[in-house]
């Protein structure tokens, strides 16, 4: 998801690491739409969260190159 501002980027990285926050819930896997399995959320989502938000703050900034750099 790609945020319109920096403040609405910075509030769901907040949200997503805040130490209350549960990620309890599962996430279905589809395969052409049909239900095939389901997993815990994991750490890996997490960071892959926190990338994409991260980078869409620093798209935001004019600062891209943090993160085309590495």
């Amino acid at each position: 998801m790609n945020y319109e501002n920096v403040k609405d980027a910075l509030k769901e990285l907040v949200t997503l690491n805040d130490p209350n926050t549960t990620f309890d819930k599962v996430s279905t896997i589809t395969d052409s739409g049909v239900k095939i399995n389901r997993r815990k959320f994991e750490l890996k989502d997490l960071q892959e969260s926190n990338y994409e938000l991260l980078a869409n703050v620093c798209d935001l900034l004019g600062m891209s190159d943090i993160y085309l750099e590495s």
